[in-house]
């Protein structure tokens, strides 16, 4: 029985400004290396024996905090980077809409399959995150830590869940929350962690 605990990492410099950060590096911030050390106390208990993480910078220094207290193998791997953003890249969310007016209300009106200026959409992300999934699901290890993004982090999630379009957009990831997905059968159980604290039910409900 696999056990997977996917994390975003903590909040970064970017982050706090909404800046759009995409496959673009900013670092984390006082309050997402905070962030970092809580998921690392909270996963110390819990025998995590491997971890798999995007290897942008701030997936990078999460990992490295969280593993301070797991000390286990850290394997990078680029499949399980965030979205590419492509020409919006290191714009603010707010000035993205105005200057590319056109490109941001197709995107808004279809976020699952629109590609802005040089952008991936989310069938790129499934074609890329599945492949990195179906190898995860046969390693030898039981408990595996995944430290990702919010958007390519919930990708792999509803792949694993069988979500469709729409079950996809339904549930998000603060940089504190943590997934925990454990196989039951065919399927997984799911539940969730804010801050070291729960397990909470389910999926939290999407906030963007």
């Amino acid at each position: 029985m696999k056990e997977f605990y996917f994390i975003r990492h903590g909040q970064t410099e970017w982050n706090a400004i909404r800046r759009m950060q995409g496959q673009w590096n900013s670092n984390l911030n006082e309050t997402g290396r905070q962030q970092a050390d809580i998921s690392g106390r909270f996963l110390a208990g819990l025998d995590i024996e491997h971890m798999v993480a995007s290897p942008l910078d701030r997936t990078r220094q999460t990992a490295e905090i969280i593993n301070r207290h797991l000390n286990v193998n850290v394997e990078f791997d680029d499949r399980i980077k965030e979205w590419d953003c492509g020409d919006w890249s290191g714009e603010m969310w707010d000035e993205v809409s105005h200057k590319w007016p056109e490109e941001f209300s197709a995107w808004q009106a279809d976020r699952f399959h629109y590609r802005g200026p040089n952008c991936e959409n989310y069938p790129d992300m499934i074609d890329r995150a599945r492949p990195f999934l179906d190898e995860i699901v046969q390693l030898e290890h039981r408990k595996i830590a995944i430290v990702s993004h919010g958007i390519i982090g919930r990708i792999m999630v509803s792949i694993l869940l069988g979500h469709d379009e729409q079950e996809m957009f339904s549930f998000s990831q603060s940089n504190d929350t943590i997934f925990h997905l454990v196989q039951a059968g065919e399927g997984f159980h799911t539940q969730h962690f804010v801050a070291g604290e729960g397990p909470l039910p389910g999926l939290p409900d999407s906030a963007y």
